[in-house]
């Protein structure tokens, strides 16, 4: 980010070159839970074309950073 924050993501591609469209999942509930892949499978979602990003959110999981809710997630869009 520009603030130099790292935020971390899981990327699934569809196989071939792209460009693909892309779906983006930004949870504060861990990009690994349950949850998220329930409701957006990505490996289904790459079968079918499109590239999937599940990303943890500022200061949550594996993304840097401190996680105060609804300040960040405009600019971290």
């Amino acid at each position: 980010m520009r603030d130099d924050t790292v935020l971390r993501a899981d990327v699934y591609r569809p196989g071939g070159s792209g460009p693909w469209p892309v779906l983006l999942s930004r949870l504060p509930y861990g990009k690994q839970m349950a949850l998220a892949i329930a409701v957006l499978d990505p490996l289904a979602a790459a079968r079918r074309g499109f590239m999937v990003v599940l990303r943890d959110t500022r200061g949550r999981f594996a993304s840097e950073g401190e996680w105060d809710p609804f300040t960040y997630e405009e600019s971290d869009g």
